[in-house]
């Protein structure tokens, strides 16, 4: 029935204009119009430049300086212009090396390395997230598309029911509590149609807003066959989750970083350790100060170390919150684990339900096809009555509505472990 409706779908949309999208074009256009993808894009350009800013802490400071001084002054009589009675020329060039500082500024290095990995693990989950969303609104209104079809065939057979047993009535071979009973059952049916309808409306602007277009865009879906591949064992796929996902991995780096904290809070006890190298001169001539650079130049060398003895409780403060946020980045990552385990058991049994149920709806839909073919045929020789026929359509239709259910719900809860395995 949907290739029946996707060929119906694609053709109107040919007559009216309207784009078709295939669930990789909505996943497309949503990951070129979501924004929150582009700020993580951006932060991690951000990232990137301060870990390239970090490597600061280890190279070396090379600076060069030149200045005049002037002092005092007279006119110069035959010229009329001021002239100094003293001046004073230098220059300097001087390399500054931090030698050694309690580990501190390769820990910095470490640290942004690794909120560079952080900002890259943020974007991936950012994209994974936006992945779902898509392919939780493309199902659900690809399912309502379908289930909107059932509406209206419900719609049909109680109308066909209605007359049937109208001239059944008219001839007075049912009574006419069977009528109303059957005009009870129209109306209902009418009424789920309607509710059907406002529902595919709204499921059709959701995927619109989740793919960052206009909520009022006229469009519709086709759906290609794609072959998948068989989804692993609970524990075999739990073991993926556990090693890829995103929300898993952010929380390991984010306690690698709390651990380096604590390591540059502890650099505090340590001497800082440096070294300079400066070359400058001077001379009250400044022709003579670059000229005669052996003469007016002199190089310097000097070694500092230097050790804060109290720091006012500083370095203590800092170190206990440095571990304590440590130990906190631990209980959140043990707490994060058993959530997503509960999370991902629920999906799993959810999905494994379903996806054995499938076979069982699809042998009910036979059976109520054939149950209705011979229903007809016994109604042609007069063995059953109407009511027994249109009884018999409206239970093939219900079964179409909950295989069509069923089919749509599998791929949710499938996308929805493909996401916490952190498969695009």
């Amino acid at each position: 029935m949907f290739k029946q409706l996707t060929l119906l779908l694609a053709f109107s949309s040919f007559c009216f204009g309207q784009e078709v999208y295939t669930l990789d074009d909505c996943i497309r256009i949503a990951l070129e119009n979501n924004r929150n993808l582009r700020v993580a894009q951006l932060q991690v350009s951000s990232a990137e430049a301060d870990r390239k800013g970090s490597l600061a802490v280890i190279l070396p400071r090379i600076g060069a300086s030149t200045g005049s001084f002037q002092q005092g002054s007279y006119t110069n009589l035959q010229f009329g212009i001021p002239v100094p009675e003293s001046e004073y020329h230098s220059g300097s060039i001087s390399l500054n090396q931090n030698i050694f500082d309690g580990g501190n500024w390769w820990n910095q290095i470490a640290l942004s390395k690794n909120i560079y990995q952080l900002s890259v693990e943020n974007e991936l989950a950012t994209k994974i997230s936006t992945v779902l969303a898509v392919k939780r609104a493309y199902y659900e209104l690809l399912k309502n598309i379908e289930l909107l079809e059932v509406a209206r065939q419900q719609v049909e057979l109680s109308e066909q029911q209605v007359e049937r047993v109208r001239q059944q009535y008219e001839v007075e071979a049912v009574a006419k509590t069977d009528l109303l009973k059957q005009q009870v059952l129209l109306g209902e049916v009418q009424v789920q149609l309607l509710n059907q309808e406002a529902i595919l409306e709204n499921s059709t602007r959701v995927l619109a807003n989740t793919m960052g277009i206009n909520v009022n865009s006229k469009f519709d879906l086709s759906q290609t066959d794609q072959k998948r591949s068989t989804l692993e064992s609970q524990n075999e796929l739990w073991e993926i989750v556990a090693e890829r996902n995103q929300a898993i991995l952010s929380r390991r780096t984010q306690i690698t970083a709390s651990d380096i904290r604590v390591k540059i809070a502890r650099a505090g006890y340590f001497p800082s350790i440096s070294a300079s190298l400066g070359y400058s001169g001077s001379s009250d001539k400044i022709d003579q100060l670059y000229s005669d650079v052996d003469k007016h130049w002199r190089q310097s060398l000097s070694l500092s170390i230097s050790y804060p003895l109290f720091t006012g409780l500083q370095r203590s403060s800092q170190l206990q919150r440095a571990k304590i946020d440590a130990e906190i980045a631990r209980e959140e990552f043990d707490r994060l684990t058993r959530d997503l385990r509960v999370q991902f058991d629920s999906y799993y049994r959810q999905w494994e339900n379903i996806s054995r149920s499938i076979p069982i709806y699809t042998e009910t839909k036979a059976s109520a096809d054939e149950d209705l073919r011979l229903v007809q045929e016994m109604y042609n020789l007069g063995a059953s009555t109407i009511l027994d026929v249109l009884n018999a359509q409206l239970s093939l239709a219900r079964a179409n509505s909950s295989l069509v259910r069923a089919s749509y719900d599998e791929r949710i809860l499938r996308s929805e472990l493909d996401a916490m395995a952190s498969r695009l």
